[in-house]
């Protein structure tokens, strides 16, 4: 009796302090670890567009796809960014814009040389606390354009990803939802009230698109078409 007990103790104690319950992700909050326990293990050869992609696998929402044979579109406003792209995913299409609903050039802060929080908005740079690292001229494309001229033209997105520091409603806008509707979505936001979120333009947009807000993890909002033929059943 008194081994029995000693041993359910340790049993106890192992299952407290010593359970392994790290969790590896690539994504900035983990947002792929939801996914990938939300997507059919077969799904295996899907699309995915990055628009504000980063890198390849730090913070990034589609190095999981991308290992698990998803091919797609990653875009960045950043040229170095993409060269890193061309470098460890040279079987995507890898494209160096700025996705817009507004065609014209636009003035790119960066806030760094290789950093997060890129942007074209001239507030959001004016009220970053960080000082303007450069400025660069980049030519805005329509997502729907840059699809077309990939050799994904016609062909349903699996998943959009977006990351456009406050551009992200004006980039979802510049995509034909009558082609390219995609079944996940993913965009970004910096409120923290879930009222104030359902009030937002983008997000009633979304709604009357037929999407559904199935989650929000860190500043990602996970939008999705309730029959989206990806997720696990239930």
């Amino acid at each position: 009796m008194i081994f029995s007990d000693m041993l359910e103790k340790l049993y106890i104690f192992r299952k407290t302090y010593l359970t392994r319950h790290r969790q590896k992700h690539h994504s900035q909050f983990g947002e792929d670890v939801v996914l990938n326990d939300w997507l059919n293990k077969h799904a295996k050869d899907g699309f995915y567009v990055d628009v504000g992609c980063y890198h390849p696998s730090k913070f990034s929402n589609t190095c999981f796809l991308h290992k698990r044979g998803w091919k797609g579109i990653n875009i960045d406003m950043d040229a170095i960014k993409i060269k890193c792209f061309n470098l460890a995913r040279p079987h995507d299409t890898n494209v160096n814009a700025a996705v817009s609903d507004t065609p014209g050039t636009v003035t790119v802060y960066n806030f760094s040389r290789y950093g997060l929080g890129s942007t074209i908005d001239p507030i959001v740079a004016k009220n970053t606390p960080m000082p303007v690292y450069s400025k660069t001229e980049v030519e805005t494309k329509p997502l729907t354009g840059i699809i077309d001229a990939s050799e994904f033209k016609g062909r349903q997105i699996d998943l959009l990803t977006i990351d456009a520091e406050g551009h992200d409603f004006n980039v979802i806008r510049s995509l034909d939802m009558a082609r390219y509707k995609p079944k996940i979505l993913l965009t970004e936001t910096h409120l923290t009230d879930l009222h104030q979120i359902l009030e937002l333009p983008m997000h009633i947009y979304l709604e009357q698109q037929g999407y559904h807000l199935f989650n929000w993890v860190g500043f990602t909002l996970i939008y999705a078409q309730p029959e989206n033929g990806l997720f696990k059943d239930r």
